[in-house]
């Protein structure tokens, strides 16, 4: 009983990093965009492509929070590269306190995962 609802509070820890995540990379995807509205310094298109890619980043993680929080084995496997992609990417551009953050959930989140992950690996739950 006790492991079942150590899982239980794990599972909504991953879930609650995944919609912690979606709301930073909403607020990156924004401040893009409000950045490009001020003072356009390069070309629009680069500009919108940016922020477009952080929203959409954004509404991947929380499809995968819901996912994960449903137990869901293909949601796992789709979580751990979306979220070494997004670690690698974190590092390779300008890196301030935002991408510290970013990363910091990235890391926690894939060794929650890598620790749990027999939690996802099971059989899949019964459609609701």
């Amino acid at each position: 009983m006790v492991r079942r609802a150590r899982a239980l509070n794990t599972a909504v820890v991953v879930q609650a990093l995944f919609f912690l995540n979606a709301a930073l990379w909403t607020v990156f995807g924004a401040l893009g965009l409000a950045r490009m509205v001020s003072r356009p310094t390069e070309p629009p298109s680069i500009g919108w492509i940016i922020s477009l890619l952080m929203l959409a980043n954004a509404a991947v993680m929380l499809w995968l929070g819901w996912g994960l929080g449903k137990g869901r084995k293909l949601f796992f496997y789709l979580a751990i590269p979306v979220l070494v992609v997004n670690s690698v990417l974190s590092v390779t551009d300008q890196f301030g306190l935002l991408d510290l953050i970013a990363l910091a959930i990235d890391v926690a989140l894939l060794i929650l995962l890598i620790v749990t992950r027999s939690r996802y690996q099971s059989i899949e739950p019964a459609s609701e």
